[in-house]
């Protein structure tokens, strides 16, 4: 009984998911505090913003009786004076986004585009937590818009995958309405943007050439990849190798802030 229960936590919270998710808020503290102290509370403020966000969205698809989402949500208000003006503004806004688009009536993930930008822009959200915004603004912005255009091909990859449950729910989701091809060119879209965000980061100094020559890579892999097909393998190795050039950032990250540090001293 005991592992069972356990088990319908990580389902309904879908801890299993976090891993990529808490990333964004890693690297956004990484970015603007080298040396990383006090990183365990923003990491705990994503954890509840996903434990509300996914247990929300259960509750109304799966129709449960079990309101799990109170829990995170009492968690996340009773953590949020811990944090300054702008992660509280973010905080709310991302409570906001997912409770619109997962909850009655509002349900706006029936609405295509709209269901589309509030999972880009949503989990973009979890970057900006983390971020510092009271030093160099511009580059929490341009790393934002770098991942808002990474969560978007994630989200359309997300949608084909779904395409026939989403039908059979009476869904209509951004695929949909246009049609797998020209969301395959969407995809092309923003995963070019992305790379032309880290060339203008590398012309301001902010990132070096390996940065540049990582995303250049992931990008034309998966412009290839999406042209052939887009499946559940697909889906599987964006997050995976997503992941990976998560981890490449945050160390190449590191290794500049050591240098300016170095600098410093």
């Amino acid at each position: 009984m005991f592992f069972k229960k356990i088990n319908n936590v990580l389902k309904v919270y879908r801890i299993t998911d976090w891993y990529y998710y808490l990333g964004l808020t890693f690297i956004g503290f990484i970015l603007s505090n080298p040396l990383g102290i006090n990183i365990i509370k923003y990491i705990f403020l994503s954890s509840s913003l996903l434990s509300y966000a996914y247990s929300l969205n259960d509750f109304y698809d799966e129709r449960r009786k079990e309101k799990f989402f109170v829990l995170p949500l009492i968690l996340t208000i009773f953590i949020l004076p811990l944090f300054n003006t702008l992660q509280i503004i973010f905080s709310i806004l991302f409570i906001t986004i997912v409770t619109l688009y997962s909850a009655e009536p509002f349900r706006l993930k029936t609405r295509p585009i709209v269901c589309s930008l509030c999972n880009g822009f949503g989990f973009t959200i979890l970057f900006l937590l983390g971020y510092y915004f009271q030093t160099f603004p511009h580059v929490g912005i341009l790393f934002a818009s770098l991942f808002f255009s990474f969560n978007m091909v994630a989200q359309f990859i997300h949608e084909v995958v779904d395409i026939e449950e989403d039908k059979k729910n009476k869904i209509t989701t951004t695929v949909i309405l246009y049609g797998k091809e020209n969301i395959k060119k969407l995809c092309y879209l923003f995963l070019w943007s992305a790379f032309l965000i880290s060339l203008y980061l590398l012309h301001l100094k902010i990132v070096s050439l390996s940065f540049v020559f990582i995303t250049f890579l992931f990008v034309v892999f998966f412009t290839i990849k999406i042209r052939d097909k887009i499946d559940k393998k697909l889906r599987r190795d964006y997050r995976i190798l997503g992941m990976v050039i998560g981890l490449i950032y945050l160390l190449l990250i590191f290794l500049n802030n050591l240098n300016t540090i170095s600098i410093l001293i």
